[in-house]
């Protein structure tokens, strides 16, 4: 056999060691990539967890949202990339030390502040925004608070059916009823939980006196619905 000319053999061994060094994509990437390559298009949470093998998808999602990608997000477990345009990153997580984690499950009597069980009713305690990273929340400990993992798993859910974007807009106004206001200039014609009505006011006690002055300010048709556990801006 004929040797290989030395040219040809730095060549293919340059080649081979160039492709070794190629770097897969991350699996945050790849999902990026995918919804890219789909934009304008609603794509499924298991799809997506299919190809990066991701299991926690939506927590991905949340990440692109805070770094500027404009991701819709659907409660049925849908996403859609509306621009290839990467917006301002907002609201980048920045982790909570073990410290300040053991604070709050001290201050919360280590107990899920929704349901009430604790470690001795074998649930995991998980520290949860009160108002969301993306919304705009920080790691401040009035805005932080326990939670079981399972429901912080369903609170995750209801904020992911909520465009962030929205709500960076709404939390960025300076006061209670201007907060409130905005919120559902933002969702007419939807309904709005008091949850959420709550958590744009900041916690507020009196945040039903404030939607109270923006009815009579404005004479916006604010209903309420469902019993009290929702409220809705009828806009014509």
């Amino acid at each position: 056999m004929t040797p290989a000319p030395a040219a040809q053999v730095r060549s293919t061994s340059t080649a081979a060691e160039g492709n070794n060094n190629v770097k897969k994509p991350t699996r945050k990437q790849q999902i990026l990539d995918y919804l890219k390559e789909h934009i304008g298009q609603w794509v499924h949470n298991q799809e997506l967890r299919e190809l990066s093998g991701l299991n926690d998808v939506p927590r991905t999602i949340r990440l692109l949202r805070q770094q500027g990608w404009k991701i819709d997000v659907r409660g049925d477990g849908f996403v859609m990339l509306t621009s290839p345009e990467r917006g301002a990153a907002r609201g980048i997580r920045k982790a909570i030390s073990e410290k300040l984690r053991y604070e709050i499950f001290s201050r919360d009597g280590f107990r899920c502040q929704a349901c009430g069980r604790g470690v001795h009713d074998g649930v995991k305690l998980t520290v949860d925004h009160v108002v969301p990273v993306d919304w705009g929340g920080t790691n401040d400990r009035s805005n932080l608070v326990t939670l079981c993992a399972e429901c912080n798993r369903g609170k995750k859910a209801w904020v992911d059916s909520v465009p962030s974007q929205n709500m960076g807009e709404v939390m960025s106004k300076p006061t209670v009823e201007a907060r409130i206001e905005a919120l559902f200039d933002s969702f007419p014609n939807q309904d709005i939980p008091s949850e959420m009505i709550r958590l744009v006011s900041g916690g507020a006690l009196d945040w039903q006196r404030a939607l109270r002055r923006i009815r009579q300010r404005t004479g916006k048709k604010i209903s309420v619905v469902q019993g009290r556990t929702a409220y809705r801006y009828i806009k014509e």
